[in-house]
């Protein structure tokens, strides 16, 4: 039997089918023996008349039957070759059937997570050689075959562009392949198969092309995006209409255990010289319990700390704190201009007890963070009210809160300017902006306003401290604007007491707030020594109050008058506070729990920016430029060794000297691009300044650090750190439903198939397959056997 499979396989699909099919050939030559069964002889003088009638038509009758068996014999047989499905290869088709050339058009997913292990082996190795395997084979064939190599991260961008596949060209072509390193960066699969198929839509008509998708078929990969109006199944099947095949290469196992650091977040900005908390967080995305987990916290050159976990159950995420404190050096890189503080690299790194079984995807188990220091969190007061004289000016009080004399550093570091002044500022070196008692911009007030909510919307905190000075008309006009400007307060009118006989206290909200934390608990004296003879009058919006507003502490009065009101703007926020920041309405600027509590004040509206300085794998790093302080070109330095050259320009994308947005000269090192320039992006930008420019560069498709080089005017570098991260999902392992996969493409076009068969796969599509003539001949014979058999049986 097996040889007689052999004989058969080269023109078959299914041979054993076939053959099973064939032995059914069988059943009607049975049949047609058992009707001719004998009987007894029994001589009867009539029946001789009888029987030399019937010897005259015997011969006739003996001819129809067996027509009509050789007609049921020859359907029987070819349903039997239906089932086994023959093919003509299209070299031997050539001349007879229309034969045409065939582009092998394959896809090869390399996301992160194609770097997961299967034993010895990633999943992304497993593909690249069961993809030379193909190539290979058929490069020995003798159809017209070409290969067109694209890569999810890239698809764009053909690694092999309709290659002649050929003995002259495979071993350069397999040579290439097995150079290609998985990258960093998510799959987006239905994306990359979208532009496969624009691709195909381009090609010319008069060749045959079959797909082959190469992938791990984890099931975050096919899931629908949101927003997404197909399904990634919905994309492959439109792609697969426009092929001859469509094959899915399974690379992946489901094995799905794996651990990842998703999270590095620090409490706040950090300030050199002051001990700061980062939390890592860890996940485990596996369907099994992790123990013995160590967290291994790195920061700059200091020795490394670490912690254990001692088990992390399925899906689970645990938190560890680490407490570090950057020292404050001027000067530790060659080059770097004085007085500017060197961004330090903070590293966390997984290991477990169990190693290749708990933890199979290596590189998301390691994170990244650009510690970009301060000496002091940068708070500008825009004073409203100056004055010469001691203790008169409004930010008097509030500079020597934040900024006091002293041998231990606040961490604050305060500049106060006038309201004419804030016009020439940059705002983007600022974490956090006071508006002290301060009734109008300077002479370009929408103008300020302006660039200081954009500000705002970037990231900053902004404070308002309203005083005396301040009218509620152009106050609401300018600030609160029916509840869409920054201020989260309207202004209504100047209550209390200005003899200072009566006053108010403060009656706290939210005891749990960040600022308000040292207000909390009963009986707190606090609360009962700071006196407010005179405050504004203010209300919030209804329709925000809870949502887009809070109002975290209240005045004692009977109206219940806000105190202090916080609002979201943007990726910002805005507190407003009912009183000003001097001693004229209060005699909280008396009390110890002002120092605190505004020191406490400029952390909590800084705390957004921890986050400055990381992207994802694939997003763009941007920096400002003031063109007053640096030159217009910087150098990037990156992981595995890249360099490059860039250029400021314009947040609208167009730069002086002639140039637009760029990356000048050579780099290397990036993965799918040829050395040379590459084009920058323009997205918007916290841009504030028409002196400050733009530096951009998208091609982050590495975890890792990078760092942009700034070229000061008066002489020096100054560096800027960056840390790409993968994104937290690459290390979801968890498989597709292969079972409900193959239940939802039957009777399609596409085919799943394990990756250890890839090489099989070199004869489809490159055969013109009969099925098609085969069902019309099988029709034709069982509809010619009924119409004989009627004819006949009349005859009889």
């Amino acid at each position: 039997m097996t040889w007689l499979i052999q004989l058969v396989a080269p023109f078959l699909t299914n041979p054993a089918l076939f053959l099973a099919g064939a032995a059914a050939v069988s059943i009607p030559i049975i049949i047609h023996l058992l009707n001719k069964r004998k009987f007894k002889i029994v001589d009867w003088a009539a029946m001789e008349f009888l029987l030399d009638a019937d010897k005259k038509n015997r011969r006739r009758i003996r001819l129809e039957n067996l027509l009509l068996l050789l007609l049921r014999c020859l359907a029987v047989l070819l349903l039997a070759l239906l089932l086994g499905r023959p093919f003509i290869p299209t070299s031997m088709a050539a001349g007879l059937i229309d034969a045409a050339q065939f582009e092998r058009v394959v896809l090869l997913d390399d996301s992160l997570s194609m770097q997961a292990r299967l034993g010895n082996e990633s999943a992304f190795e497993i593909a690249k050689k069961r993809l030379t395997e193909l190539t290979r084979t058929l490069a020995d064939d003798r159809s017209d075959n070409s290969l067109t190599l694209l890569l999810t991260s890239n698809p764009d961008q053909p690694q092999f562009n309709a290659t002649h596949l050929g003995a002259d060209s495979i071993d350069e072509i397999n040579a290439a392949i097995d150079k290609l390193e998985p990258g960093d960066g998510v799959a987006n699969i239905p994306g990359a198969m979208t532009h496969l198929a624009d691709y195909l839509s381009n090609q010319p008509a008069n060749v045959n092309r079959v797909v082959y998708l190469f992938t791990d078929l984890r099931r975050v990969d096919w899931k629908t995006a949101d927003g997404s109006s197909q399904s990634p199944l919905e994309v492959l099947k439109d792609l697969s209409k426009s092929t001859s095949g469509c094959f899915v290469i399974d690379a992946g196992d489901s094995e799905d255990r794996n651990l990842a650091v998703t999270a590095i977040r620090p409490e706040g900005t950090l300030v050199a010289g002051v001990a700061s908390r980062f939390d890592v967080s860890v996940t485990n995305f596996g369907s099994q319990e992790a123990r013995d987990v160590q967290v291994k916290f790195s920061a700059g050159d200091a020795l490394p700390v670490q912690e254990e976990i001692d088990r992390i159950g399925a899906g689970e995420t645990i938190s560890r704190s680490f407490t570090f404190a950057f020292a404050a050096e001027e000067e530790t890189q060659e080059g770097t201009a004085a007085n500017v503080l060197v961004p330090r690299r903070v590293k966390v790194e997984l290991t477990t007890a169990r190693q290749g079984e708990d933890d199979r995807l290596p590189p998301d188990s390691a994170a990244y963070y650009p510690a970009r220091l301060v000496r002091g969190i940068p708070v500008l007061i825009v004073d409203g009210d100056p004055s010469a004289a001691f203790g008169k000016a409004e930010s008097f009080y509030l500079r020597r809160a934040l900024s006091p004399q002293g041998p231990v550093p606040s961490g604050v570091v305060v500049d106060v300017v006038t309201e004419n002044e804030l016009e020439s500022l940059t705002l983007d070196k600022y974490q956090v902006i006071v508006l002290a008692n301060v009734y109008r911009l300077g002479d370009k007030t929408a103008e300020n306003l302006a660039r200081l909510e954009k500000w705002t919307d970037a990231g900053g905190g902004l404070v308002i401290m309203p005083g005396d000075q301040i009218d509620e008309v152009s106050f609401n006009d300018l600030y609160y604007r029916d509840g869409a400007g920054p201020s989260p307060l309207k202004l209504e009118k100047i209550q209390g007491d200005e003899t200072e006989e009566k006053w108010v206290n403060f009656k706290v909200e939210q005891a749990n707030h960040d600022v308000l934390k040292i207000f909390s608990g009963q009986n707190n004296p606090f609360l009962d020594n700071v006196k407010t003879f005179r405050w504004w009058g203010a209300s919030v919006k209804k329709e925000q109050l809870g949502t887009a507003v809070s109002v975290p502490c209240r005045f004692t009065d009977v109206d219940d008058s806000p105190a202090f009101a916080e609002k979201r703007f943007g990726k910002g926020r805005v507190l407003a506070a009912a009183f000003p920041a001097d001693a004229d309405w209060s005699n909280w600027t008396s009390d110890p729990s002002y120092i605190v509590s505004m020191q406490e004040f400029v952390r909590y509206m800084s705390g957004d920016r921890g986050d400055r300085g990381l992207v994802r794998v694939g997003e763009t790093l941007k920096h400002p430029l003031d063109l007053t302080l640096f030159d217009l070109d910087a150098s990037l330095e990156g992981p595995k060794e890249r360099k490059a050259n860039l250029q400021a320009a314009p947040e609208e994308g167009t730069g002086a000297r002639g140039q637009g947005t760029g990356v000048k000269g050579k780099e290397s090192g990036v993965r799918g691009q040829e050395s040379g320039a590459a084009p920058l992006t323009s997205n918007p930008s916290p841009i504030t300044s028409p002196t400050t420019w733009l530096l951009e560069y998208p091609q982050t498709d590495a975890q890792g650090f990078y760092e942009m080089k700034l070229h000061r005017r008066e002489g020096g570098l100054e560096p800027v750190l960056f840390a790409a991260n993968v994104d937290p999902v690459e290390g979801d392992l968890r498989r597709v439903d292969l079972d409900g996969m193959k239940k939802e493409l039957a009777g399609t076009n596409v085919q799943i198939v394990a990756a250890s068969a890839a090489a099989d796969l070199a004869g489809s599509g490159s055969q013109t397959e009969l099925w098609w003539y085969l069902l019309w001949a099988a029709v034709a014979v069982l509809c010619g056997e009924q119409v004989l058999a009627w004819f006949f049986g009349r005859s009889r």
